[in-house]
């Protein structure tokens, strides 16, 4: 007789478990790990890691265990960025629930004016590119990073009012001559692929220069990029500390099917990042983002940000590829002008002729 005390019991139970599974052939269930999302307003896009999948509330199935960036965009409304952590360390099906209140784009906004030295620009989760430029935000307090291979990460916390312009210019932190740290320089052909490190989504890898990974731990990882109508591209990637490791992925796209691939794709991205864009009128999202699934043909691509001057341009969208579609956008900010001087002309050409008037009066007397 086996007597089955507290814990004792649930040890037992596993094992007869274990000992069924190994005698019959089950196979434990896999794990599969997911998103429910749910935002307030509702009927918002989400993306989870850069691919636009539903509207709220939205359920983002397999997304993989570790840290995705999820973002929730409404027209009228400020953009949501953060990363939440997912896993399936408990086995089966693992869903995590992300709760987004949206708040309605303030009346006036603010200006971050600022030279970053070739540094890649985040601010509030979002990345804004590379560049000197000046970015519209709303009142209140924002996270600035920026990321620069051979440079410590610069984080900083800064406040923006209504209608004023705050200046910055960071001046990095430069890896000493014994560094703790590696960085990654990532190139892809084509651009717009979501790149995981160890299955941790990091960013898009852009059009307009390389992906940077900084701040990494000397050691091994797995480096994978991911596109639609692409092979997976992965690598293992070797992290030296002061090291700067370039990579470039050359990505294959995938077999023709028994049947023509009718939609491709779209990357849409802008000089400041997050601008809203519509394709063919209908919201879509903030750059920079990747569309999938656009029928093949022409269509109509508009960029809005607050502050600048929309921009369209006409996509030729072809079936199983993908296209770049970028925007640099013009500040509709109306420069300063000079007072002007009450004075009309006609008072001063009078006064003029006063003043002529009364000199010749003095010269006579």
């Amino acid at each position: 007789m086996v007597k089955i005390i507290g814990n004792n019991r649930v040890l037992f139970a596993a094992g007869i478990v274990l000992l069924l599974t190994c005698a019959v052939g089950i196979t434990p269930v896999a794990a599969e790990v997911g998103f429910r999302i749910f935002s307030n307003p509702s009927g918002a896009l989400v993306s989870v890691d850069n691919f636009w999948f539903d509207i709220t509330p939205a359920s983002v199935p397999n997304v993989g265990s570790g840290w995705h960036t999820i973002r929730v965009s409404m027209e009228g409304y400020q953009p949501y960025s953060d990363s939440k952590y997912c896993d399936d360390k408990d086995g089966g099906i693992q869903t995590c629930v992300v709760n987004v209140n949206l708040y309605p784009n303030p009346v006036s906004v603010g200006w971050l004016r600022i030279n970053p030295f070739g540094a890649e620009v985040w601010v509030d989760g979002i990345d804004k590119g590379n560049g000197a430029m000046t970015i519209p935000l709303s009142p209140g307090n924002h996270n600035l990073i920026l990321r620069k291979p051979g440079y410590y990460d610069y984080t900083e916390t800064f406040t923006i009012s209504a209608g004023d312009e705050t200046a910055r210019a960071p001046g990095m932190t430069a890896y000493p001559a014994q560094p703790q740290y590696g960085s990654l320089q990532i190139d892809s052909d084509p651009a717009g692929s979501a790149v995981y490190l160890d299955n941790n989504y990091k960013g898009i890898e852009p059009a307009y220069g390389a992906f940077f990974i900084t701040d990494l731990v000397p050691g091994t990882y797995t480096l994978k990029l991911v596109m639609q109508d692409y092979q997976t591209w992965t690598q293992q990637v070797q992290v030296q500390a002061g090291i700067v490791n370039d990579i470039h992925a050359k990505l294959i796209p995938n077999p023709p099917g028994p049947t023509p691939d009718t939609t491709g794709q779209l990357y849409a991205y802008s000089t400041p990042g997050g601008a809203n864009v519509y394709i063919d009128n209908v919201y879509r999202g903030i750059t920079p983002l990747t569309l999938r699934d656009i029928p093949a043909g022409s269509h109509t691509v508009m960029f809005r940000l607050t502050g600048f001057q929309d921009y369209s341009t006409v996509a030729n969208v072809n079936g199983g590829t993908i296209i770049n579609v970028p925007a640099t956008l013009n500040s509709a900010r109306q420069p300063v002008q000079p007072t002007k001087s009450p004075v009309g002309t006609a008072t001063i050409i009078s006064a003029i002729g006063i003043c002529g008037a009364v000199l010749l009066i003095r010269k006579r007397i």
